[in-house]
């Protein structure tokens, strides 16, 4: 046998099904997918958990409340990018600030140097760009002193080294964290430390049985035995290899305050003469009262694609995550239950993420859940794409207002997505890229959690992307181990993402990197001037042409980012420039299809964002350039660009055109209720004609 198939005891639940608790403790998911480090801030209940470029916060109480993406994590906690710092882990703010004046410190004496860092909260030395700088965080400022008469005195930190990854490092992969040393400087105890991780069982946890469930054979049977009879006569060391190991749940005991917490854990024999149960504990040195106590599961090895895992992957990806052993937190009273998000669908690439906003104005920030990428069985690469992509959110105590998820497919063709009745169509789409988003009708869920009922388990809220013959189907339902409610009020829309060019229409040459490196850079940084200048200098203008495609990918890929992070003012600079110096050279042809799909994401970032801060010439320029010149409207299948074309004609009271747009878009499949609620249509709402339009498909409330 190559799969596991049965279920643990009821007595010891799976860790990842959230039902281990005693009378006043709770185990509990916090993030799905793997942990490569877990930090601690200032010796406080504060926490950080990396995995990659993704960081999360998480309280004393054992909740996450932040994320933030960067790769520019310092092993002080200080992220430091090339045009400014962020002190997101120590104040919550995600907002970029800038750096003081470098100040000239060459005429420093030592004990000045010395001084001047043990004066600063935190201390960052950087040997870049043929410099030495010291970087000092005092009071939410960042002042640099220029060092470089001393640069031989800077040595990065190999946060890679054994030590390092065997002590601090959860996951087999090495933790990316930034870090550095100066001669004959000790640094401050940092505000920001790792949390040192014990694979072995600490002193409040036991095992207290082994549930076998097959034994598990990476090769199969005649091929081991040959290999061993070969390797027997013709390699005088050989080392004979195994047929197979044991695979099981291993039933585990916390023991905190004479109270008993039990789960089970997916298990094997492969890795050592016990039973390796898989997981990674992690104590904080200082904790405070509520006495939070850690544990990552990741991947049993770096390929699991080698030697027939493919049967055993969705078995170890359930418990995969961060767990934390806390405090009960009481379910808040707007909601009968506390719950779970859950998305089954099709199989997807890339990292399925998206983010909840709830009732409650005053839960801020919206809590971010994600699908790291997953090890890929080897079938995958050559077109089986039927494995899953599967997450959990973590134990979640208020109603959801909406959640909005991106999802990729991999198909050559159409796709039709399918919620409620309502279609969403996707026309000649080479890998559809789309942000999906859902807004739940608030009596409706309400009333979902009361029929549920409140009982002694987590209710998840499903979202299932449910393979169709022509597409899929997105199913929503609350639902427990007795009782399923399915939600059809909830509204839905919908937005294309930018379209990757398949290749450039030239083979790869200086500037077509160039390009590339600087996009990436404005991507990271989230600043698009590093890009706009490679394009203005890096490209001789009657050289433009043959990177066109790859251009408008840029162009849209960063104007729909930047967007997401409510940086208007760079977008402004990013539009402005395209429209001024780049729109005339890219012999746009309406021929090119994939050139086209992402000007038309473009087109409708320039609408929004426009409209967003009020800038009526920058609207103008995508109406007059794109919708009055460029595109056909009746072809077009881009529905968020249509809408926002609608909004703008709305908003301009030009009513025929509006009422044209607005069919259009009802005929792809847009929600005439979108219409009804986007005060850009207000003027409208008692208008016959926009009435009787949205009137036959409109949903009864």
């Amino acid at each position: 046998m190559n799969s596991a198939v049965a279920a643990p005891e009821k007595e010891y639940p799976r860790l990842s099904a959230n039902q281990s608790a005693s009378q006043d403790y709770e185990i509990v998911k916090l993030i799905d997918g793997p942990i490569d480090a877990l930090y601690q801030y200032n010796n406080q209940s504060l926490f950080i958990a990396q995995s990659g470029d993704d960081l999360w916060k998480i309280n004393s109480t054992g909740e996450v409340i932040d994320h933030f993406n960067t790769s520019d994590l310092y092993s002080s906690g200080l992220i430091l990018a090339t045009e400014g710092f962020i002190d997101w882990v120590f104040t919550g703010d995600k907002q970029q600030k800038s750096y003081g004046e470098i100040i000239d410190a060459s005429s420093y004496s030592e004990q000045q140097l010395l001084d001047a860092f043990n004066h600063a909260e935190i201390v960052e030395f950087l040997d870049k760009n043929e410099k030495g700088l010291a970087y000092l965080y005092q009071n939410g400022k960042v002042e640099i002193l220029d060092i470089s008469n001393q640069r031989d005195k800077i040595t990065d930190l190999v946060y890679m080294s054994h030590n390092i990854r065997t002590e601090y490092n959860i996951h087999q992969d090495e933790t990316d964290i930034n870090g550095n040393h100066f001669q004959s400087y000790n640094k401050k105890p940092g505000l920001f430390s790792f949390i040192k991780s014990e694979p072995s069982l600490p002193r409040y946890a036991a095992i207290k049985g082994y549930e076998k469930l097959t034994y598990h054979r990476p090769v199969g049977v005649v091929e081991t035995l040959l290999e061993n009879i070969l390797g027997a006569i013709f390699v005088s060391n050989h080392s004979t290899r195994e047929f197979g190991y044991e695979v099981g749940y291993s039933h585990v005991e916390l023991t905190i305050k004479n109270q008993v917490l039990k789960f089970s854990v997916l298990s094997d024999e492969e890795f050592g003469p016990k039973r390796n149960h898989g997981i990674t504990w992690l104590d904080p040195k200082f904790a405070d009262a509520a006495g939070l106590k850690f544990m990552a599961v990741n991947y049993r090895r770096k390929y699991l694609a080698e030697l027939n895992e493919k049967s055993l992957l969705p078995y170890y990806e359930e418990d995969v995550g961060l767990y934390v052993l806390r405090k009960k937190i009481p379910p808040n009273q707007s909601a009968n239950a506390a719950w779970q998000l859950n998305y089954t669908g099709l199989h997807s690439y890339y990292p399925i993420w998206g983010y909840i906003e709830f009732s409650r104005a005053d839960v801020t920030p919206a809590y971010y859940w994600l699908h790291k990428r997953r090890p890929t069985p080897a079938a995958a690469m050559t077109g089986d794409y039927g494995r899953k992509a599967e997450i959990a959110s973590p134990i979640l105590k208020m109603l959801p207002k909406s959640l909005a998820f991106n999802w990729q497919d991999f198909k050559d063709r159409n796709f039709r997505l399918v919620i409620n009745n309502r279609d969403a169509w996707f026309y000649n789409a080479d890998d559809t890229r789309i942000a999906i988003t859902l807004e739940f009708d608030s009596d409706e869920i309400a009333q979902a959690f009361k029929q549920i009922g409140n009982i002694n388990e987590t209710t998840q809220l499903n979202i299932d992307m449910v393979k169709k013959p022509y597409g899929a189907e997105l199913i929503v339902y609350l639902k427990n181990t007795k009782k399923e409610v399915r939600l059809n009020k909830l509204r839905f829309d919908y937005q294309e993402q930018a379209f990757t060019p398949k290749s450039p229409q030239v083979s790869s040459d200086k500037n077509q990197t160039a390009l590339f490196i600087a996009y990436e850079k404005s991507m990271l940084e989230l600043n698009p001037n590093v890009f706009l200048q490679v394009l203005e200098e890096g490209v001789p203008k009657n050289e433009i042409v043959p990177y066109a495609s790859s251009i408008c990918y840029y162009f849209a890929r960063l104007a729909f980012q930047l967007n997401i992070d409510n940086k208007f003012t760079e977008n402004v600079t990013l539009m402005n420039f395209y429209f001024d110096k780049i729109h005339s050279l890219i012999n746009y042809n309406q021929t090119d299809d994939l050139q086209r799909k992402n000007l038309t994401i473009f087109a409708s970032q320039v609408i929004y964002t426009g409209s967003n801060i009020q800038n009526t010439e920058l609207t103008k320029k995508a109406i007059s350039t794109f919708v009055e010149q460029d595109f056909d409207l009746e072809k077009e299948t881009n529905r968020a660009f249509l809408f926002n074309v609608a909004c703008y004609y709305a908003l301009n009271h030009n009513k025929p055109q509006m009422l044209k747009i607005i069919s259009r878009t009802l005929a792809l499949g847009r929600d005439p209720e979108s219409y009804l609620t986007d005060t850009d249509f207000q003027d409208y709402w008692q208008d016959p004609d926009f009435i009787n339009l949205i009137k036959p498909v409109a949903v009864a409330p």
